[in-house]
């Protein structure tokens, strides 16, 4: 252990439940045995700062104001030198904007861009990319992003150098196989029986998950099997409006809403099938935790699913929006739930070899190491492993 532990600030923007904000507790426990990790959000707390607070790693809150808060920098660079960080870790270009800001005025610490994912659909303002080759990017050390897609658009979008990009793949730790006995009793919870085919997914209900295209698959599909069912587990603002087309498309008693559940990745064993939808992703952790418990997984052909899943191999790959090709492949996948097995143990192996909580953090630790080689040691193990 090292006499001095450097100092890590994690800035975004709250810690509500979400993949990347997921990542933030997973990664601060991960680094607080090597780093003095302090986490910073531009807005609310959110209902994991006290989960993290409780460990003994403090969240600050900035709450930031409507519009450019300009005076959001001066806030930042009074935290971070009264903190003395020595690397901020930025997740998203929000919280990477205004950190970089900060540099004017408090130039010591080492800057670090994660992209998580993009917004949909993307905006190319030519001012934006302007200020960010002038300015921004010369305030940061390095550049993240969670997927080569993702490279992409911060290089076409925010107008960075694709060659100055690192990939750095999400990843998760090891998922515990549910014994059959708790996974019935679990579906029974859920309001599901035996012989049910259970077709799910999980996220934060929002917009870019394009939750309306799961539900009409799904109900396309029901006339051609008894079986199949749906489950949707998560909140956010578009659960509304999914429980309202729901009720409208008449399938109430096949289709189940969960809410946000905490003990999701045990929920995801429940399912037979695993869906992603959206239209737009990073390297989602819901896909990767259902693919690590065995679940065959759907995804769209957005972001960084096809990095993932290799069409026919580990999953399936659908055009983005088109209800008739999910449907499809949703019937191809109860229809013979045998081969949907194979498919899930062939996807189980893929995220074991490439896409581990292990693999992740070591990536970081030799990229934190890289930045203060006096300070940090490339070779040490974080905990959390």
């Amino acid at each position: 252990m090292l006499a001095h532990r450097p100092k890590l600030a994690y800035v975004i923007g709250t810690l509500n439940p979400g993949g990347t904000e997921r990542q933030v507790v997973e990664m601060s426990r991960a680094f607080s045995d090597r780093f003095d990790v302090r986490v910073f959000c531009l807005d609310e707390p959110g209902s994991w700062a006290a989960d993290l607070r409780r460990t003994g790693i403090p969240v600050h809150c900035l709450w930031r104001q409507p519009g450019l808060d300009l005076g959001l920098a001066s806030k930042l660079a009074r935290a971070f030198r009264h903190h003395r960080i020595d690397i901020i870790h930025a997740h998203q270009c929000t919280p990477w904007f205004y950190c970089a800001l900060s540099r004017i005025l408090y130039r010591l610490p080492k800057l670090v861009l994660q992209e998580h994912g993009r917004f949909y659909p993307e905006t190319d303002k030519r001012t934006r990319r302007v200020v960010n080759r002038l300015l921004i990017r010369r305030l940061t050390h390095r550049f993240v992003a969670v997927s080569r897609d993702i490279r992409d658009r911060l290089a076409r979008y925010e107008g960075l150098d694709v060659r100055a990009i690192d990939v750095i793949y999400n990843g998760i730790r090891p998922v515990d196989r549910m014994p059959d006995a708790e996974r019935q009793e679990l579906r029974a919870e859920l309001g599901f029986r035996e012989s049910d085919f259970v077709a799910g997914t999980v996220g934060r209900l929002d917009p870019i998950k394009n939750l309306p295209l799961f539900v009409d698959a799904l109900v396309l599909s029901f006339p051609q099997n008894s079986s199949l069912r749906g489950l949707i587990i998560g909140d956010g603002p578009a659960f509304k409006e999914v429980k309202d087309r729901i009720r409208r498309s008449g399938a109430e008693d096949r289709i189940g809403m969960a809410g946000y559940r905490a003990d999701v990745r045990r929920c995801v064993q429940c399912m037979d099938l695993f869906i992603l939808p959206s239209f737009s992703e990073g390297t989602s952790m819901a896909l990767l935790e259902a693919m690590a418990a065995g679940v065959p997984a759907i995804v769209t052909a957005v972001g960084g699913n096809p990095e993932i899943v290799e069409h026919g191999q580990n999953g399936w790959v659908t055009p983005s929006d088109s209800r008739d090709c999910l449907r499809d492949r949703i019937l191809q996948a109860v229809a013979d739930p045998k081969a949907a097995k194979e498919i899930g143990r062939a996807g189980q192996s893929r995220i074991a070899q490439q896409f581990t909580f292990n693999h992740m953090v070591r990536a970081y630790q030799a990229l934190y190491a890289a930045l203060l080689p006096a300070l940090v040691d490339a070779a040490a193990e974080p905990a959390g492993k």
